[in-house]
């Protein structure tokens, strides 16, 4: 029995020793705290700028990256149109609507090697991400020359307005920092209006804009990419359209819009029922010119697309409720369906399935 009790009282003089050892140590902590949180801060930033996603890449890949998979109705967790591809070490900017260029930094992706960004139609959740894009470029990279910007008829004048607007701005910034940092022959956008039709063929990387079945909104295009045997194609904004069928026959992965009619006409019910008729209006507009999951499945289907990745996802929804928003999509396409988020990376290797990570996590 002495002998227990002795056991006991040892072990109780050990729990109070390191008691005191925690909490001497965690009294030290707090008393170096902003010594600690410097350290950690310091650490975090040389971690961030020695980050170079590009070169992680394998070269011999093509790579389809989101940086926003979202659509106008406000979402905290996607970004506005855009999506890149990166193929021989280039980049290739679809659409960049609100907060596309902070999720391209973000995903660690240069901005200095856009090679241009390619306008689907000009509804504004597709491009208003565009002037912090080119600003971010012009002074992070010392952009020697303006954002090539392609696009349907009428891309001109968003260029020109944009330099406008931007242009006070661009001369404090010039001033402050200097040329050498902020060229100004980097400044703002060089706009190319387009027509259907091959419009990129450099290095390897052909781009073919078509045109597609998005209503009143014309005109309006999706795009195919092609390179080294490897291609993917971005449908825009459409509803049912056979040019993008016939446009995407065999690729490795079509990236589609996605509206569900059943979910958004709930929200027009609601807007009814609170008195606020014109939203119900626009919700019930919006699906006249939208692709449901089962249009987009047969999409995939009847072109021999390998992978339907949606995107410009309507209504954005929690991720555990995502699959109500694409539910059918897998009654008409038996191939692999990913509803994506900003920041995933789809990796087209010709070997199976594309490798799949994201740059956010």
């Amino acid at each position: 029995m002495r002998g227990e009790l002795y056991d006991m009282t040892k072990k109780g003089r050990i729990i109070l020793i390191l008691s005191g050892l925690l909490l001497g140590g965690a009294g030290l902590a707090y008393a170096r705290r902003d010594v600690i949180m410097m350290r950690a801060y310091e650490k975090a930033v040389d971690k961030a700028m020695a980050r170079n996603v590009m070169a992680e890449l394998d070269p011999k890949v093509l790579h389809v990256g989101f940086c926003g998979t979202g659509s106008p109705l406000p979402s905290r967790d996607r970004a506005s149109a855009c999506t890149v591809v990166v193929a021989g070490g280039k980049l290739f900017v679809f659409d960049a609507g609100e907060g596309a260029g902070e999720t391209l930094s973000m995903m660690g992706l240069p901005l200095g090697k856009i090679e241009g960004v390619f306008l689907t139609h000009l509804h504004s959740d597709h491009f208003e991400g565009l002037g912090p894009l080119a600003l971010q470029r012009w002074a992070g990279a010392s952009a020697q020359t303006a954002l090539p910007l392609i696009g349907p008829n009428g891309t001109d004048k968003i260029a020109e307005g944009l330099n406008i607007a931007y242009g006070p701005d661009s001369k404090f910034r010039m001033a402050h920092h200097g040329p050498v940092v902020v060229p100004p022959s980097g400044f703002g956008f060089a706009a190319t209006v387009i027509n259907p039709g091959l419009i990129y063929d450099r290095d390897g990387v052909k781009i073919t804009a078509f045109p597609v079945n998005h209503g009143v909104v014309g005109p309006a295009y999706g795009y195919r990419l092609d390179w080294q045997g490897k291609s993917v194609t971005i449908s825009g904004d459409t509803a049912k359209s056979q040019t993008l069928i016939s446009a995407a026959r065999g690729s490795d992965i079509l990236v589609h819009e996605v509206l569900n009619p059943r979910l958004v006409e709930e929200m027009a019910k609601a807007a009814e029922r609170h008195g606020q008729k014109n939203r119900a209006k626009i919700f019930r507009d919006i699906q006249d010119y939208h692709s449901s999951p089962e249009v987009a499945g047969d999409a995939a289907t009847t072109s021999g697309a390998k992978m339907l990745a949606f995107t410009h996802i309507v209504p954005s929804l929690p991720r555990p409720l995502m699959p109500l928003v694409t539910k059918g999509a897998e009654a008409h396409y038996a191939g692999p369906i990913r509803t994506m988020r900003d920041g995933d990376l789809l990796s087209i290797t010709g070997k199976g399935e594309p490798h799949y990570r994201n740059l956010l996590d």
